[in-house]
C-alpha cells in the first residue's frame, strides 16, 4: 500500500510539473512538484524497506535528495529575493 502510494505521488507530481510547462509555458521548476515528488520518493522508500527490498530502498532513498536540496534552495531564494 505505501508503495502504491509513493508512485501515486511520484505520477501526480510530474502530471503537475507537465501541467505548468505546457499549460504556463514556464519551464521552472515548480516548488509544489519538488514537494510531493519528495514526500512520493520518501514513501517508496519505505515501502521498500517494509518489502525487506533494502537495495531499493537505498536508491529511493537518495532519490529524495535532490529535489529536496533543489527546494531548500527556491525556498531560500525567494526569501533573499
Amino acid at each position: 500500500m505505501v508503495l502504491t502510494m509513493g508512485l501515486a505521488l511520484t505520477v501526480v507530481s510530474w502530471i503537475i510539473q507537465l501541467s505548468r510547462i505546457v499549460i504556463k509555458k514556464d519551464p521552472r521548476l515548480n516548488a509544489a512538484f519538488l514537494a510531493v515528488y519528495a514526500v512520493g520518493c520518501i514513501l517508496l522508500s519505505v515501502g521498500s524497506f517494509l518489502v525487506n527490498d533494502s537495495t531499493g530502498g537505498i536508491l529511493n532513498a537518495f532519490d529524495v535528495i535532490l529535489p529536496v536540496t533543489i527546494l531548500a534552495t527556491l525556498i531560500v531564494a525567494n526569501k533573499t529575493a
